[in-house]
């Protein structure tokens, strides 16, 4: 297949997606219109569907300038994207449950679970099982990419971006990555297709989503699982090269993000890199700021507001990690953070 077919067939590939999960977004949206109708007036206009589709456009253009670059090949894996869309029965199924428990603003179904921090025992995004549930963990993927219309799995394909670079000098076989928060492991499959060598920590407080990341990672080596919470990981200091942490922080609350910035630091090798991929915040794309507004309503996102308002450059800087750079791709925003070297002694 030429380069103008592989064109050709991601755009295909991409619309596909975004119009069959956008379908599903607006069922979720249909059967719980009551609901909605009870979030209050944003501060910021809402942004018009042409402006949505221009960004949708912006990233996917990207996204293959990223594959025409040799970052990653073609994301066009239609044996997955078949096996995923087979979840669409369940998904509409669960969409009635989700529905009466935003009416009723209901959250706290899983409080009562588990030997887990407080602010992790609860239903967030209103969904079924909250992260306590196998249920749960098998449909998360699915129900990711129908929020975002089937732009989910590109959005976190950019966090490689860096990544890649990052291991432009290095041996990936001898290079620590750590995920945080890996959930069902659905960036770390990806990762590992492009890198199978990379020797990789898979991080999760959620032990169904770890379970569920085990077999969906079940032919890819060098993979080691850690049930923790990301404020306290049983790994030593400086032992790793590389961490991630993919829509985290936003559901952390401001303590225990700190608490987790200050684990990332140590944890990470002097020169290592942590690259933060999380929703946008206030100004980093302006159009958007009224779904920013409007997004803690529309699902059970309690750390959402705090979040979007924190400084990241200080949080991460009061550790000692210096940020580099930072891009927004729709409505993503992925940061990097490096831990400088340790300075040599003069003799």
């Amino acid at each position: 297949m030429n380069e103008r077919s592989k064109s050709l067939a991601y755009a295909a590939a991409q619309t596909a997606r975004v119009a069959f999960y956008g379908m599903h977004y607006l069922a979720a949206r249909i059967v719980a219109r009551d609901a909605f109708a009870e979030i209050p007036v944003p501060e910021h206009p809402i942004p018009s569907l042409a402006t949505t589709f221009a960004a949708m456009r912006d990233l996917f253009v990207q996204d293959w300038r990223n594959v025409e670059a040799g970052l990653y090949p073609a994301p066009i894996d239609l044996a997955g994207e078949m096996r995923e869309a087979m979840k669409s029965a369940r998904f509409l199924a669960d969409i009635p449950r989700v529905a009466r428990r935003r009416r009723r603003r209901g959250h706290s179904e899983v409080k009562g679970e588990g030997d887990l921090p407080r602010y992790f025992r609860q239903n967030f995004h209103f969904q079924t099982g909250g992260y306590l549930s196998r249920d749960s963990a098998k449909l998360y993927d699915f129900q990711v990419e129908a929020l975002f219309a089937g732009t989910a799995d590109a959005m976190r394909r950019q966090a490689f971006v860096p990544i890649a670079k990052f291991l432009e000098t290095r041996d990936p076989a001898k290079t620590t990555l750590l995920d945080i928060g890996a959930g069902t492991g659905r960036f770390l499959s990806f990762v590992k297709h492009v890198e199978p060598e990379l020797q990789a920590i898979a991080l999760d407080l959620s032990e169904p989503y770890l379970e569920e990341a085990g077999r969906n990672l079940s032919r890819e080596r060098h993979i080691r699982y850690v049930h923790a919470p990301a404020e306290k990981m049983p790994l030593k200091n400086r032992s790793v090269d590389c961490a991630v942490s993919i829509y985290l922080f936003h559901e952390l609350p401001p303590k225990v993000r700190a608490a987790v910035a200050k684990e990332i630091a140590r944890v990470l090798k002097p020169g290592g890199m942590f690259v933060l991929a999380d929703s946008i915040q206030y100004g980093d794309a302006p159009a958007f700021d009224g779904m920013i507004d409007v997004f803690p309503h529309l699902l059970h996102e309690p750390y959402f507001s705090s979040y979007a308002k924190t400084d990241f450059a200080k949080l991460f800087g009061d550790v000692g990690l210096k940020r580099e750079k930072s891009d927004v791709a729709y409505l993503t925003k992925i940061a990097v953070f490096r831990k400088p070297r340790a300075r040599r002694r003069a003799r």
